[in-house]
């Protein structure tokens, strides 16, 4: 499907050096950007890549909470 957008110039010319910069074109580059903000938008992504979402951790890093033993107690008033 084609349609046409309008722009301001200073959008337009942004696009077109972050087309160039990517070895995109302005269509592609409009593509992918719509295509990822109505993934998020359907999803209900909360914004963070796949790679962040999906991973699993470090294998050889010790879990978080093996360390709340060396945790000091709260002071009564944090600020005195």
């Amino acid at each position: 499907m084609n349609f046409n957008i309008y722009l301001d110039d200073q959008t337009a010319k942004e696009l077109d050096r972050t087309a160039r910069k990517l070895g995109e074109t302005r269509s592609g580059l409009i593509r992918k950007a719509l295509r990822e903000w109505l993934d998020k938008k359907t999803l209900g992504s909360p914004g963070w890549p796949s790679q962040i979402l999906e991973w699993q951790g470090e294998p050889d890093m010790p879990a978080f909470e093996t360390y709340r033993a060396e945790l000091l107690v709260p002071r009564e008033d944090a600020f005195s």
